[in-house]
């Protein structure tokens, strides 16, 4: 079950799960409150993306496609970006945005796409452009583009290094600039301005990145630069920011060995739906992008299939602290590791004054 997003959906109707108190996560940008809403209202609520605008970067294939389609199929209207590269981002004759273009127009609804490396900011500028040429409004951006180099740390090049930090952190910012310029000219002109920023983070934050600093390193600073978004843009009206930590079958996540080890682990399970198909992202990312999801902001979430997971970033875990003295090397041998769970306990000494009486 989507047990997170169950409880969440519990707590703005006022009810819990069976067995399961309704909690929502520790706001990170604002103090968040769930809206007095029920859950019929909460579905017409994502169905209102009808006639708003998202722009979709990296939208021609894998999770971006997912995304892009069900924006539509929400009634969103709809810019894909892609520059049709490779799983390393070399280029290609590709043309993967167009193919989404023609197939979200098949079913009906309405998309341009817009080709480009999301790491120029000649591209970004044409995406916003795209949407207020078009459709005069621009509502919902997912900054997802990227590719990967994985080497270990002392093997990787300069080029390496940087071409991967600029597509996934340079283009989530340069996307991510121009419409958040967008939102505040909106709300400095008529009071408010709807926006949605999601981004994308990585699970291997969590599990580790040995063999991908790079990747991790961008993607690190993608979740640090959302939740800095969240509260910059927190006197603008109804605009949040979030990231989410997508867990899928694609051509970049296939180039590990995680995805063959999760297809050998379900084929031994029974299983009522493939937990590694995009949709799943797509989904829980169309209720964050929906005025649903307007009271979320600033948080970091993975989903994993059927999992979602409220992710805790940059908190204080444990403390130590003395005010008799300063730390000393001899001090800090004995008390860093009870940081961790280990060592002895500290004594529990006695003042100096103090004698045992006789």
């Amino acid at each position: 079950m989507y047990r997170w997003a169950l409880d969440s959906l519990d707590a703005i109707a006022g009810r819990s799960s069976p067995g399961h108190a309704p909690a929502r996560p520790e706001p990170l940008a604002t103090e968040m409150a769930a809206p007095e809403i029920l859950w019929p209202e909460v579905a017409r609520a994502v169905s209102e993306l009808a006639g708003r605008v998202a722009i979709v970067t990296g939208g021609g294939r894998g999770i971006g496609r997912a995304w892009a389609e069900r924006f539509a199929a929400a009634g969103a209207r709809v810019v894909v970006n892609d520059h049709g590269g490779g799983t390393r981002g070399e280029a290609t004759d590709e043309r993967p945005e167009d193919d989404v273009v023609a197939a979200i127009r098949a079913t009906g609804g309405d998309a341009v796409a817009v080709r480009g490396d999301i790491a120029a900011a000649a591209t970004s500028e044409a995406l916003v452009a795209a949407a207020l040429d078009t459709w005069q409004r621009l509502d919902i951006v997912v900054a997802n583009a990227g590719f990967g180099r994985a080497r270990m740390a002392f093997n990787l090049s300069d080029d390496d290094w940087d071409e991967v930090i600029a597509v996934h952190l340079r283009g989530t910012f340069g996307v991510a600039r121009r419409a958040l310029a967008h939102w505040r000219e909106t709300a400095k002109r008529d009071g408010a301005a709807y926006g949605r920023l999601l981004t994308t983070g990585t699970g291997l934050l969590l599990y580790g990145g040995a063999g991908q600093s790079n990747y991790v390193a961008a993607k690190a600073g993608v979740v640090a630069f959302t939740e800095a978004v969240a509260t910059e843009m927190l006197p603008y009206g109804d605009v949040t920011a979030n990231c989410i930590m997508p867990s899928a079958n694609t051509r970049l996540a296939r180039i590990g060995w995680r995805m063959a080890r999760s297809a050998a682990e379900r084929s031994t399970h029974d299983v009522a739906f493939d937990p590694t198909d995009p949709v799943h992202v797509a989904e829980f990312g169309t209720y964050l992008a929906s005025p649903a999801g307007g009271w979320i902001n600033g948080q970091t979430f993975q989903v994993r299939g059927g999992i979602i997971e409220h992710v805790a970033t940059w908190k204080i875990d444990h403390t130590i602290e003395r005010s008799d003295r300063r730390w000393t090397v001899a001090d800090l041998g004995a008390a860093i590791p009870r940081m961790f769970g280990a060592g002895a306990k500290a004594p529990d000494r006695p003042p100096d004054t103090w004698r045992a009486p006789t």
